[in-house]
């Protein structure tokens, strides 16, 4: 199936903002996941509901440095666990509600099968947060390196699927933060932080940087906050997405709208990334649910051919071992490579298996084998008779002990149905 672009929703409204003390609240220090839990979840799953396929856990002010002011320290990993908790409870609310939404769309609509929606935590940048020390402090650096890696652990310990690292304005802090989220074994994303000034820019020197050390590091993809350096991304050997504004504006009008829309108004849209070879997108604040629904159209319709074409591709696939699966009438039968999507034919005892695992199967053993990839030892493993559906025709000779019974050829790839001679 085609790699469909990810679309990350981060903060909604007033998650990052620190707590202000209020004289009538006694709950004023909590932060807003564990004061009103429902209001988070029911952000989250508004998000899920609007298609966003990475949703991002509350976890902005539940490291030390943040709740050393509230001299609240200890409850930093009940508050960090509490958040991935919520987010993956909202998830599952999401996900009712986009297939309810979906109920009367056809199987074909491009909305529908979307990937799994994943939970990211968040390792926000602390320069901008006092040092989480006490007595005696240690060099910045030394405290940064220390703070980066308590917080990775407590996220990774609250098991997210990703982590997000949001990169600090100092390039070596940011670096040290991304250090530490990847040492802990999670896939980790990192958002580039944008360029300061009038007249600043990102150059392909600085960009190369980050790719070089993005790859060294494990990153699974770097986030870019400009157009003007994809192009030496996409030969970075890093998997990278693009960074949209989606807050509203002075006027009111949502970001997010412009940004789905033509670029105009120095606005870099979501057409324009996925032209440029995004395979994400991400809105880091203000990704309220109208926020993301323009995005989401946006993504699907630049889409739609592609997806289209794909899932024409399977349904031709899926439809020739279908007609294999007739040809060989039931029994065991043998799935080497990715698991299919579609319910596989009923009637067979199935055994999935790597291709790379083939050689430890039995011989003689299956009546059908099906393998998209050439596979040239099934005749080993067929029992006489047995029937190969191959998702493209086969290198072998006349000594193959393989007979050809069809070639589909009416449209690339063709495709081939084998039997093992009685």
């Amino acid at each position: 199936m085609t790699a469909r672009c990810l679309l990350l929703a981060g903060s909604w409204g007033p998650e990052r903002l620190p707590a202000r003390p209020a004289r009538d609240d006694a709950d004023w220090v909590l932060p807003l996941h564990v004061r009103d839990e429902p209001a988070a979840r029911e952000r989250i799953a508004a998000q899920v509901a609007a298609g966003a396929d990475v949703v991002v856990a509350p976890t902005w002010l539940t490291h030390r440095r943040a709740l050393l002011p509230l001299a609240e320290t200890r409850r930093a990993a009940d508050w960090t666990t509490a958040a991935v908790r919520v987010a993956r409870d909202a998830v599952e609310v999401g996900l009712e509600r986009r297939e309810a939404l979906l109920a009367d769309a056809p199987p074909d609509d491009v909305r529908q099968g979307r990937p799994e929606p994943r939970v990211a935590a968040v390792l926000p940048a602390l320069d901008d947060q006092p040092d989480a020390g006490s007595g005696r402090l240690p060099p910045h650096e030394s405290a940064s390196l220390r703070d980066y890696r308590d917080q990775a652990g407590l996220l990774a310990d609250a098991a997210p699927d990703l982590l997000l690292v949001e990169a600090a304005a100092d390039g070596a802090e940011a670096r040290t933060a991304g250090q530490e989220a990847c040492a802990t074994g999670l896939p980790v994303w990192a958002a580039l932080a944008a360029p300061m000034g009038d007249d600043a820019a990102i150059d392909a020197a600085h960009v190369e940087t980050w790719l070089e050390w993005g790859r060294d590091v494990g990153l699974e993809r770097l986030l870019l906050p400009t157009l003007g350096v994809a192009a030496y991304a996409r030969g970075g050997g890093l998997a990278w997405g693009g960074l949209l504004a989606c807050a509203p504006d002075a006027l009111g009008v949502s970001g997010a709208a412009a940004a789905a829309g033509s670029g105009a108004n120095g606005r870099t849209s979501a057409a324009d990334w996925l032209a440029a070879g995004a395979s994400a997108l991400a809105c880091l604040d203000g990704a309220s649910a109208i926020a993301l629904e323009p995005l989401r159209a946006a993504i699907d319709e630049v889409e739609r051919a592609a997806v289209e074409a794909s899932r024409a591709v399977e349904r031709r696939w899926h439809a020739h071992v279908a007609r294999a699966a007739r040809m060989a009438s039931g029994g065991p039968a043998l799935w080497l490579g990715e698991r299919a999507a579609a319910p596989l034919p009923e009637g067979f005892a199935w055994l999935h298996v790597d291709a790379t695992e083939a050689h430890h199967l039995p011989t003689d053993r299956f009546r059908l084998i099906v393998a998209r990839r050439p596979f040239e030892g099934a005749a080993v493993l067929l029992e006489r008779g047995g029937v190969l559906a191959s998702g493209e025709p086969l290198a072998g000779g006349p000594d193959s002990g393989l007979r050809t019974v069809l070639i589909d050829d009416a449209s690339a790839p063709p495709l081939a149905i084998y039997r093992r001679e009685p």
